[in-house]
């Protein structure tokens, strides 16, 4: 496993892998609502070893970075009288410009909607939350699951009672086990309390998803799960216990992006993990 750290001197908001060598990482100068408090993005295009920051020149009050799958959403704030517009920018190239698309308005069902000037019409641009679909509670509980980030057919989910961890495929209107493993035989994980994916990839015969152990009010435990046969046998690796995850898988490796947080320096860490996918 290959790791590469740096830290930071912003606050941390989003993330995006595109293969091994090249991550972005988004962010705001300030936590809280200020005067110029510019948007942020630190990228490295080697795999971690060295990194370019560059301030975005938008003035906001504050700022929100979504995404749709890998496509990034920048929403700033700006006070406007007794309340706050918020314009909504697509990145122009390679995460240095920003063209604005449009003025957000109020979260609807989970959704942002983009008022698109003089027309009525109105489109979905940012999820926000997971879709709200009916599941049956037995396969999937609400709290404990995620779907891939880029392919929403499929789901991974675990469940703490059972020790078990699902994969779920959309059939039709219906999603469907379509494997499962279990994760009791982990050493150091006894009575798990809580257990949350934070990321998760399924793509032909290949599947990746970070599961987090809640194992006592103060212990997390982090693993790895991987599969190169559609999910007819799986491996793991131990991790480090991030704040924020995100994966991405190339032709021959999983790569993970860990963000640790220190509101109180103002700063954080990133480490870029490189492990070696074996073949099918």
């Amino acid at each position: 496993m290959e790791k590469n750290t740096v830290e930071t001197d912003f606050y941390f908001e989003s993330a995006v892998i595109e293969d091994e060598k090249k991550v972005t990482i988004f962010g705001t100068k300030n936590r809280l609502r200020s005067d110029n408090n510019k948007p942020v993005v630190l990228q490295t295009t080697d795999g971690g070893k060295n990194w370019k920051k560059t301030e975005i020149d938008l003035d906001f009050q504050a700022a929100s970075f979504d995404r749709i799958d890998d496509c990034v959403y920048m929403v700033g704030s700006i006070d406007s009288g007794d309340s706050a517009i918020s314009p909504v920018y697509v990145p122009n190239g390679n995460f240095e410009k920003w063209e604005y698309v449009g003025m957000a308005e109020s979260p609807k069902l989970g959704l942002y909607y983009l008022n698109k000037g003089e027309s009525s019409e109105k489109i979905a641009l940012l999820e926000r939350n997971a879709h709200q679909e009916y599941f049956d509670e037995r396969l999937c509980s609400s709290d404990g699951r995620t779907y891939a980030h880029n392919d929403r057919n499929w789901i991974i989910c675990g469940d703490n009672k059972t020790k078990e961890v699902r994969i779920l495929h959309k059939l039709g209107n219906e999603y469907r086990v379509h494997s499962r493993f279990s994760y009791k035989w982990h050493w150091g994980i006894g009575a798990v309390y809580d257990l949350e994916p934070s990321d998760f990839y399924a793509k032909d015969d290949v599947m990746a998803g970070i599961l987090q152990f809640q194992v006592s009010a103060l212990k997390m435990i982090h693993y790895l799960y991987y599969s190169v046969d559609g999910g007819k046998t799986w491996q793991n690796e131990k991790m480090p216990v991030f704040a924020f995850e995100r994966l991405a898988v190339t032709e021959d490796k999983i790569v993970v992006l860990g963000f640790d947080k220190f509101y109180k320096q103002k700063r954080g860490k990133a480490t870029i993990l490189t492990i070696p996918l074996p073949k099918n």
